[in-house]
């Protein structure tokens, strides 16, 4: 739920540097998620390797957006 609501919160401001200020809170997220679910793997014997590279791809696809807007932002600027 933390990863989409930092994505819902960001696009609030109308505005790219803030923007990207929460999807890089997302990405972090992201890895909070991988972390437990590594952690439940240990635990529970579970497997989470799917969950996981799901993760990995959301993270992946943040950053390119990420790096999207951040160009984007960088020519409304000149």
């Amino acid at each position: 739920m933390s990863v989409s609501n930092n994505i819902e919160e960001g696009s609030e401001y109308n505005n790219n540097t803030q923007f990207i200020r929460y999807l890089k809170y997302s990405k972090g997220s992201c890895g909070e998620v991988r972390n437990m679910l590594h952690l439940c793997s240990l635990l529970y014997d579970e497997d989470t390797n799917q969950l996981i590279n799901d993760c990995k791809l959301v993270s992946k696809q943040l950053s390119k957006f990420i790096d999207y807007l951040s160009k984007t932002d960088t020519r409304e600027q000149s």
